[in-house]
């Protein structure tokens, strides 16, 4: 039996802010051939240099002011206000929890400026614990907070990779493409909203 609901954030609660200040470096010709994006990227969700470090070393890639990159980045992500809707009325019958590869003091900066609380009874954010997905320790915490075991929880992530780590520790997962498919997913599911 279902109990509980887990998303992602970035691509699925939000637009992918990162991922598109990226491509629109990319298109200036800036660093489109290696993985350094990419990297950078995953040692900030892990938690592995600060925001600062990270903004500083990106300012120097692109030419920029460090103290820029994140309000421009910031500016470029949308919420899934439709989504939270869905999620709102799922609340009312399952728990909801937030699992994410983020630097926390932006998720938590996301989270006020948008009022993001009162949608998720859990909230998983990987700085704050040094793993990211798909690795399976950060999917255990996540059902630890919820208090469910693996087959009870339904997971939605943009990213594949992270819905095969998913499946890996018994989570039913789907990948999030938009609002449509998603509720087609909770209709296989048998759950309707």
């Amino acid at each position: 039996m279902i109990k509980a609901f887990i998303f992602d954030f970035a691509g699925v609660i939000g637009s992918e802010g990162y991922s598109i200040w990226v491509r629109e470096k990319k298109a200036l010709g800036i660093e489109s051939t290696s993985t350094y994006f990419h990297d950078i990227s995953n040692r900030l969700d892990r938690g592995e240099i600060s925001r600062e470090e990270f903004t500083q070393d990106l300012a120097k890639k692109v030419g920029t002011d460090s103290n820029k990159i994140w309000g421009e980045m910031f500016k470029k992500i949308k919420i899934n206000d439709e989504l939270l809707s869905y999620i709102e009325q799922l609340k009312k019958k399952y728990k909801i929890g937030l699992l994410t590869n983020y630097n926390h003091l932006w998720m938590n900066e996301l989270f006020s400026t948008y009022k993001l609380e009162k949608y998720f009874d859990s909230k998983v954010i990987s700085s704050l614990h040094n793993v990211i997905k798909p690795e399976k320790e950060i999917y255990q915490l996540s059902l630890n907070l919820l208090k469910i075991k693996p087959e009870e929880a339904l997971f939605f992530d943009d990213r594949p990779r992270n819905i095969e780590g998913g499946e890996k520790i018994g989570i039913k997962s789907f990948l999030f493409i938009d609002n449509k498919k998603f509720i087609d997913d909770l209709r296989i599911c048998g759950i309707t909203i």
